[in-house]
């Protein structure tokens, strides 16, 4: 994936308009939606510039002359709500994933969070928790984690057994941490591909394509494993009979790498490319098992410190 490129650090308006619009212009071909967009802008100007700063800077910079370090960002910031309006508000999230609550699928939301935040299971979904801490809400924030269940009815989770919301709450945590841990991995052309081939699987699953599912979450654990073989500087096959086998891939990171995963996560995701066409037969369970097979490798390589020294060597390409 390209590194993003700009000649200097803008000194007027017109450049700095220069600049935004060559940045927006990149996200987009990248395919980061708008309200998504002011996130990722830190991260290109560091490209650009090497520049270091506030995510989050006092918006109030803004209205300050000249363009270094913070007052560059709130600027950036100014420039998208400017630009994009309504665009910007969203449900900001790492990510969603499918679970099973009753006898149905539903969409669970990974909700971006800052800080300590305390996580409970209430039936009463009136009780969402306390979105914002400190000043006259003192002590941690907190949140109802059914609340992330798009679309729930009360009148389900009434009827839910005390194990069912355990075993939910368990899910939860796997599927946010291993969705957190994803969103900060390395910006590689790979990577980014296994995190589409994800979000893929999950609208696939819910809107009952089940063999697309299946071969999406094959795809997302192939092009993780792959993406750091990548960044390890490892070969790995690209075609023939390992050319999509998770276990062969998986061995390699293990050899070169001493990153260890488990054979029976990897086992559920393995499927031939004929599920997409319907030569083999998918169903729903095996869709929403693959899925979360996703999750379960991102979580191995989330705790696995062969993975984390590995992504520590990685370097942004040159310019």
């Amino acid at each position: 994936m390209s590194t993003f490129t700009w000649p200097s650090l803008p000194k007027t308006e017109a450049d700095f308009e220069g600049l935004m619009h060559a940045i927006d212009e990149a996200l987009a071909a990248k395919g980061v939606k708008p309200f998504q967009r002011p996130f990722h802008t830190a991260p290109k100007l560091w490209e650009a510039f090497k520049w270091e700063g506030a995510a989050f800077p006092d918006k109030r910079l803004a209205d300050l002359s000249g363009y270094d370090g913070d007052v560059l960002m709130a600027k950036a910031y100014r420039w998208y709500e400017q630009t994009y309006g309504d665009k910007l508000k969203s449900d900001f999230a790492y990510g969603f994933a499918p679970a099973r609550l009753g006898n149905a699928l539903w969409r669970v939301r990974a909700s971006v969070t800052y800080g300590t935040v305390r996580l409970f299971v209430d039936k009463n979904l009136q009780n969402r928790g306390k979105t914002f801490a400190g000043g006259r809400n003192p002590g941690p924030a907190t949140y109802n984690l059914l609340c992330a269940v798009e679309g729930l009815p009360q009148g389900l989770v009434d009827r839910l057994p005390e194990a069912a919301l355990h075993e939910h709450a368990e899910f939860h945590l796997l599927m946010h941490e291993s969705l957190q841990w994803r969103h900060s991995l390395p910006d590689t052309e790979l990577l980014g591909m296994a995190h589409h081939d994800y979000d893929e699987c999950t609208s696939a699953v819910l809107g009952g394509r089940y063999g697309q599912a299946r071969w999406a979450a094959e795809q997302a654990i192939e092009k993780t494993l792959k993406g750091l073989l990548t960044i390890g500087k490892t070969d790995f096959a690209k075609g023939g009979k390992n050319g999509h086998n998770l276990e062969h891939a998986a061995q390699l990171l293990k050899d070169r790498h001493g990153v260890v995963l488990s054979s029976a996560v990897l086992a559920l995701a393995e499927c031939s490319p004929a599920v997409r066409y319907g030569e083999v037969v998918s169903t729903e369970a095996q869709a929403l098992a693959a899925n979360h097979a996703v999750l379960g490798v991102l979580d191995e390589l989330r705790r696995s410190s062969s993975a984390a020294a590995l992504i520590a060597t990685y370097k942004v390409p040159s310019k």
